[in-house]
């Protein structure tokens, strides 16, 4: 397709205000568990030059991606979030290398949503694996699809490539892979020409650098760079690991939970999914098929499986973004109509909704739990008293001492990285530490408290959650929600002491 120099223009400056939005305060929101777990072992890798692939905190890449940014930029709350935030910037203008298939306004509006909508904005600003995840995804996705319509030589290898990065970052790789291969099987038994002729096309030796690229990338970032040859285990031991916690449920939720929150926050999408979806079934085509496919099945996968956490809601957001845009250029497409200018309306409607819900989200509940995509959230309190109790190191020798009870040693292994901290488990033995500042769980805070009179205390919230009871959604509370964002149920959370010797 024809390149135009405005639309490139276009591009440029939505990649440019995408990057600014996700730098904005960057290391401003509290540190999550998770973020802060993530933050803290690439430090140690950066610092140490220690790390070995473990199932339970997920693949290797990140890990070496935040290094990095340590390297060039120094370790920081923003540093330890810069990376995240460049892999959702460069997902903005991968919709445009698909504009030739879901059309210019399509692509555009693909990327736009990905810029500037509440999940892929917030989680651009949040230090886990899954906008990496989401980033990779959607690369391999434009590669294989760019190959299905104009196969080139070099593409194998860097699908190939892409997978194995894919399997280093996340194993919901499995579950991606499964939805693809389904899809693919399908294609296979009814219109097999259409998979066949480009694989065919390439020749055979490119097919071997494909294995080749998957075999190097996947060896050398699961090995930790060839240092840890057991890592190459990584596939199975991921696997093994993530398929015993499947009856674990983690997240606590309902299987409804994903469409409790793509109702909620992303209800536009949804409506121009639902769009896309007709245009798709009129006027199908490889593209349009797999994305309402990828859906349809992740989303079911991920409600069924016993994890269910806001971030992960990610994986099937991710085609129905693609499947909204196709919706967009259906409704650009008619506008001349009396039906296109309703849809344009509507377009707009959801637009301003967009803006709302995530300005909620990264701005002003930020960390506070009646937001849908924030789970079990580090209080803003946790970032002030972190600040005060550095800022008193930075005055003088301070001993610290954290209680590790209820897995309360994070996020305070990250915010006192270069500090002289002890973690131990005070919450139901041990005496009272000799040390400046005690961070204590509320069960050592009620056994200690009466040793610790030359103490100051005060007590903070440390972490905010909220367990939803759909049982009690009515309409209007949700309207409620919706407009105001008013739980439907009380939220909840648990406390922390905070001791400084006087």
């Amino acid at each position: 397709m024809r390149r135009s120099r405005g639309e490139l223009l276009a591009y440029a400056l939505l990649v440019a205000a995408a990057l600014a939005v996700r730098l904005f305060d960057l290391g401003d929101r509290p540190f999550h568990h998770d973020e802060s777990q993530d933050a803290y072992f690439s430090w140690i890798f950066f610092t140490q030059r220690d790390y070995e692939y473990d199932p339970l905190l997920h693949g290797p890449f990140r890990f070496y991606l935040t290094a990095a940014m340590y390297a060039v930029f120094g370790d920081s709350d923003f540093t330890a979030r810069l990376a995240p935030a460049l892999m959702g910037t460069l997902m903005v203008p991968l919709p445009y290398l698909l504009r030739a298939q879901i059309g210019r306004a399509g692509a555009f509006a693909a990327a736009v949503l990905l810029a500037f909508g509440p999940s892929y904005l917030y989680f651009s600003r949040f230090a886990r694996e899954d906008i990496y995840f989401a980033a990779v995804s959607l690369a391999l996705l434009v590669v294989t699809f760019r190959f299905l319509e104009r196969p080139r030589r070099h593409q194998p290898a860097l699908i190939g490539a892409l997978l194995a990065v894919l399997f280093s970052i996340k194993e919901t790789t499995f579950i991606t892979g499964f939805v693809a291969f389904t899809y693919f099987v399908g294609v296979l038994a009814f219109r097999r020409e259409l998979l066949l002729r480009p694989l065919r096309a390439v020749g055979l030796d490119a097919w071997g650098w494909a294995l080749a690229a998957f075999v190097g990338v996947y060896t050398v970032l699961f090995t930790t760079f060839l240092t840890h040859p057991e890592g190459v285990l990584g596939l199975y031991d991921g696997l093994d690991y993530w398929l015993g916690q499947h009856e674990v449920g983690r997240g606590g939720e309902a299987w409804s939970f994903y469409l409790v929150v793509l109702f909620g926050v992303e209800w536009p999408v949804l409506l121009l999914g639902a769009v896309g979806a007709v245009a798709a079934v009129l006027r199908p085509t490889l593209l349009r098929l797999f994305v309402m496919w990828a859906f349809v099945l992740s989303l079911v996968i991920y409600s069924w499986a016993g994890e269910k956490f806001a971030w992960l809601v990610l994986h099937p957001l991710l085609p129905l973004l693609l499947l909204a845009g196709i919706g967009v250029q259906a409704v650009w497409d008619a506008r001349r109509r009396w039906y296109g200018a309703l849809g344009i309306a509507a377009c707009v409607a959801g637009a301003l909704y967009a803006g709302f819900a995530s300005w909620s989200v990264n701005d002003r509940y930020r960390a506070d739990p009646r937001e849908l995509l924030v789970s079990t959230q580090s209080s803003e309190e946790v970032a002030r008293v972190a600040d005060a109790v550095v800022a008193r190191a930075e005055r003088g020798p301070t001993s610290i001492t954290v209680d590790s009870s209820e897995g309360a040693t994070f996020p305070w292994a990250w915010y006192f990285r270069d500090l002289d901290v002890g973690y131990v488990e005070l919450g139901a033995t041990g005496d009272a530490p000799d040390s400046d500042v005690l961070i204590l769980t509320p069960s050592a805070h009620d056994r200690l408290a009466p040793d610790l009179q030359g103490y100051a205390a005060r007590r903070f919230p440390f972490r905010v959650w909220w367990v939803r009871d759909n049982n009690t959604l009515t309409p209007t509370a949700w309207w409620r929600w919706l407009t105001g964002r008013e739980p439907w149920n009380p939220t909840g959370g648990m406390s922390e002491w905070l001791y400084e010797r006087r």
